[in-house]
């Protein structure tokens, strides 16, 4: 079963990196360009995505000025800062509504989430300024029973984290 996994993992993770490798350097410049600036840097989780806010704010391999924001929008985030907005849908609720103040804010978002896309509500996809599907829409390794289990959405969501932040810290690199 392990091997099965890996080798999901991998083609999960490579598909994403084909996909969205666009997003990905559309994403971490809008980071870079908000710490360049002075500004600041804020991170959301919903759902099981909230493990990414402890790597991103109490992690060795973290952005220095991060700060965790709820879905009440704080009044002192502007167009000089870059939100993370990291959902388990990219239809839910709470998340988009937090997309959509920020964009009337001015405020730059990158969106990560995954799941299937409900064409009948506002989706993070056209809410943000950078969109990244995880692609984790079922299990990946397939029981006895039919059904698949392992569905590594989180893990899938840090390796999201780790891109983001490495392309960031290549960016500054060049500006110091």
């Amino acid at each position: 079963m392990q091997k099965i996994f890996l080798t999901q993992l991998q083609g999960l993770v490579t598909k994403m990196n084909d996909t969205y490798e666009g997003a990905f350097e559309d994403g971490a410049r809008l980071m870079a360009q908000s710490i360049v600036s002075g500004g600041r840097i804020g991170i959301y989780a919903s759902g099981d995505m909230e493990g990414v806010v402890s790597q991103a704010i109490k992690g060795v391999d973290r952005l220095e000025g991060v700060v965790e924001i709820s879905s009440t929008l704080d009044e002192s985030f502007s167009e000089m800062d870059t939100v993370l907005l990291f959902s388990p849908s990219p239809n839910e609720a709470a998340t988009c509504m937090l997309a959509d103040q920020l964009r009337e804010r001015g405020v730059s978002t990158v969106a990560v989430y995954t799941g299937e896309k409900r064409d009948d509500s506002p989706s993070l996809e056209d809410l943000a300024d950078a969109a990244i599907d995880l692609g984790v829409t079922r299990g990946l390794i397939p029981g006895d029973d039919g059904r698949r289990k392992g569905q590594p959405r989180l893990l899938v969501a840090l390796y999201a984290y780790y891109t983001l932040y490495f392309t960031v810290e290549e960016i500054l690199e060049e500006h110091r």
